[in-house]
């Protein structure tokens, strides 16, 4: 079951994604903003147990790792893209 924090870290990860793939300066400020957003709504959330070492948010965050690639490193398994 996906909790709302993972629901966050997901689509900041996703955001950070496509904030990487533009080449354009708007929609990379757009994206960026985005990306602040989800932060923020997960900082006032769940305080910093969202990105305790080891978990999914702490590899999207700090390892910059898709979500894929963290769930993968959490979980031990792989997960389909």
């Amino acid at each position: 079951m996906i909790s709302n924090a993972d629901y966050l870290i997901q689509k900041y990860a996703e955001a950070r994604e496509k904030m990487n793939a533009t080449c354009n300066y708007d929609e990379e400020q757009y994206w960026q903003g985005v990306m602040d957003t989800y932060w923020q709504l997960l900082d006032a959330g769940w305080g910093a147990s969202w990105c305790a070492p080891d978990s999914v948010g702490y590899y999207v965050f700090i390892e910059q790792m898709t979500y894929d690639e963290a769930l993968n490193q959490v979980t031990g398994t792989l997960v389909d893209c």
